[in-house]
């Protein structure tokens, strides 16, 4: 997942915040903040993005078609980057470097403007101003750090995706209601009231989808799913553990005598990815057409119910917790 865009939001606001705090009479170095810094901080999502947190394998996700198999559409996948595979404390140390030169670069890069004097002054201010945006940065590298865990295109890889601009909203918006207390009075109020309030509602809007998620997942029976009953729906379960095959296909070391109880399904039915965990279970039915001799796939999910109903409820610990402690801030900078 690339950070080019939520380093380079966070780095828009933090940059006007900057101008904020030097209460500069001169709109020209708080416009020349507002537009450096966040190309610079765009640059070094770019830089971040295959170093840390998940990272593409390919060029974009594939649907499987009728009669594929679950893995047939595995064209993209996610992974862990470069830095996170070394380990949490040398990824954090690095991310810590890259984001201090960084600071540099934007420090001095603005300096330009006073010749080389001010290019390293600009290197010693920038290098300062870099350290409130570690906390801000390693809010959203440490969801991004969780990309990658969940199989693409499941119900955790989203809530995972999600998570990342999640936590990019809520830094923005903790930032714009915390810089008054920091800085003083904002220059353009209302812009910052207008700001924090896209950042709060973009929260509840994600906050709402993990919800959704959730719902969804906890639909899904604990054990073997349970086929319809009655009369005229007469189903049965498959259910299977490590890798996943289509209903029929015999696991290796099967006699065709010792195939699946759902030989002969037909159909795709709806198809489930939970993300973690490699546990297939498989409804069958047999349709109330006039060709009932043919089952029926009614329903297929892929991993553990558990583990994908922990994640989304994490998910939504984080977004109710941001949500308060963005209303408790909300009233006090308009005062």
């Amino acid at each position: 997942m690339s950070l080019v865009v939520p380093f380079g939001a966070i780095g828009l606001v933090g940059g006007w915040l900057t101008a904020d705090s030097f209460h500069l009479a001169d709109e020209a170095p708080r416009y020349l903040l507002a537009a450096v810094t966040p190309v610079v901080a765009a640059l070094l999502g770019s830089y971040m993005t295959r170093r840390i947190g998940g990272v593409g394998a390919g060029s974009a996700p594939v649907t499987p078609s009728a009669g594929a198999r679950w893995g047939d559409g595995a064209a993209w996948m996610d992974g862990p980057g470069r830095w996170t595979r070394r380990g949490p404390l040398m990824a954090s140390l690095l991310a810590l470097w890259a984001i201090g030169v960084a600071g540099v670069v934007n420090g001095m890069t603005i300096g330009l403007l006073l010749g080389p004097a001010g290019m390293i002054i600009g290197a010693a201010f920038g290098a300062v101003f870099s350290l409130p945006f570690v906390p801000a940065l390693a809010a959203v590298l440490l969801a991004a750090n969780r990309v990658g865990r969940a199989r693409a295109g499941s119900i955790v890889a989203g809530a995972d995706r999600r998570a990342v601009w999640a936590a990019t909203s809520m830094v923005i918006a903790l930032a714009v209601l915390t810089g008054r207390a920091l800085f003083g009075a904002p220059l353009a109020p209302e812009l910052g009231r207008a700001v924090a309030a896209m950042g709060l509602a973009t929260v509840g809007a994600l906050f709402v989808v993990d919800a959704v998620a959730l719902a969804r997942v906890l639909t899904l029976p604990r054990g073997p799913m349970e086929a319809g009953a009655g009369d005229d729906v007469a189903g049965e379960i498959v259910e299977e553990k490590g890798e996943a095959r289509e209903p029929g296909e015999p696991g290796e070391g099967q006699a065709a005598g010792g195939r699946s109880a759902a030989r002969g399904g037909r159909g795709m039915g709806e198809r489930i990815d939970l993300g973690l965990g490699e546990e297939v279970q498989i409804e069958v039915v047999r349709p109330t057409h006039a060709y009932r001799g043919t089952r029926q796939i009614a329903r297929m999910v892929r991993g553990n119910r558990e583990r994908a109903v922990t994640v989304l409820r994490a998910a939504l610990a984080r977004g109710g917790i941001a949500l308060a402690i963005g209303a408790a801030l909300w009233r006090e900078p308009w005062k």
